[in-house]
């Protein structure tokens, strides 16, 4: 595994002072070459705990990303299970965790969005830990703790569920001790007898078939990118320099906005960061578009004017800095503002 920081991701080449990797960051491994340039990772220092990929979109690991890690989670859950998560440092040689046990390198590699859209779509969280271990943690020292619970606490209390505590951490076990288990010797015999009919009758294929699952996972996917109306990448735009207008969803955003269309009731308990424009001060010289990371400002193709989408904006504050006019503020708003369950209730109407 190796941390990698994607330029690409960072709001810091395009004017925002952000230093929160680096604040995070319990080994100091990450650092900035200059004022306007994007993080570097010491590879030395580095104990690859993840903390970064829980605070920050610019960071990923070599190994996976908070999406992969999004979509197996809910692999185990559509398989009837309890999704258990748990650090290396509860890991001990020898010991082989169950198959619905993910373990991360440390619990604060999660961001709170993707908390939050898992509670958000009722996927039943445990983390199965003794919370003693973090003290004297070596890969994630003083500040990992913190920064977990802080992130699973945010996620609660934006969705009014809850997130389990176990310090028991399931073990695998083999089929046939987990067939005793749920239904007894003669009954367990059947089961397994029943079992290899399947394999050899060809209808276990169609039980657990993987591609099926995909399948609806993929239409449940395409649905949720019909909801939320998003338009990523490059758009044709006349009033624009080269004639087109580059958008780019954060990951971390993106999960955020999929929450709210999976449950639309924890809106008014999420709130957020964007900026604000004084209509009275603007000039519309579009010093902010210029800058903005995402394309959350960006000019209107149909008239040339200053247009904004908060869905976009994820209140780096490089606006803010390349007005000289000062016509643009930082606020806190609830993510109503995002108008997602208006458009869902213009489409029922």
């Amino acid at each position: 595994m190796k941390i990698i920081a994607l330029p690409e991701l960072c709001v810091r080449p395009h004017g925002a002072s952000c230093r929160r990797c680096a604040l995070a960051c319990p080994v100091d491994a990450i650092s900035f070459p200059d004022d306007a340039s994007a993080p570097v990772v010491d590879e030395e220092r580095c104990t690859k705990c993840g903390i970064c990929m829980g605070v920050c979109d610019a960071f990923t690991s070599s190994t996976t990303n908070t999406r992969r890690l999004y979509e197996h989670l809910r692999r185990v859950a559509m398989r009837g299970e309890i999704v258990y998560l748990t650090c290396k440092e509860n890991i001990f040689p020898g010991f082989k965790p169950a198959e619905n046990v993910t373990v991360l390198p440390c619990l604060a590699c999660i961001p709170p969005e993707l908390w939050t859209l898992l509670l958000a779509e009722n996927i039943p969280l445990c983390v199965a830990c003794d919370l003693h271990y973090c003290e004297d943690c070596d890969i994630a020292p003083e500040r990992g703790q913190m920064l977990y619970t802080h992130a699973m606490d945010l996620a609660q209390e934006w969705t009014g569920r809850e997130i389990r505590y176990d310090r028991e951490i399931p073990e695998r076990q083999s089929k046939a001790d987990m067939a005793l288990e749920r239904y007894g010797r003669r009954e367990a015999f059947g089961s397994l007898k029943n079992d290899a009919l399947d394999v050899v009758s060809g209808r276990r294929s169609l039980k657990s078939s993987d591609a099926l699952k995909e399948m609806y996972r993929t239409r449940e996917r395409r649905r949720m990118q019909e909801k939320l109306k998003l338009r990523d990448g490059e758009i044709v735009n006349p009033h624009a320099d080269a004639g087109r207008t580059k958008r780019i969803m954060m990951p971390r955003r993106r999960m955020l906005l999929e929450s709210i269309v999976a449950e639309g009731s924890i809106e008014d308990a999420v709130s957020l960061t964007i900026s604000a424009t004084d209509a009275h001060a603007c000039i519309e010289n579009h010093d902010c578009v210029k800058v903005c990371a995402t394309g959350a400002r960006s000019i209107s193709p149909e008239t040339g004017d200053l247009d904004f989408d908060p869905k976009y904006c994820i209140g780096c504050g490089a606006c803010v800095n390349a007005c000289a006019m000062g016509a643009i503020s930082l606020e806190t708003v609830s993510a109503r503002t995002f108008g997602l369950s208006d458009e869902s209730q213009t489409e029922l109407t």
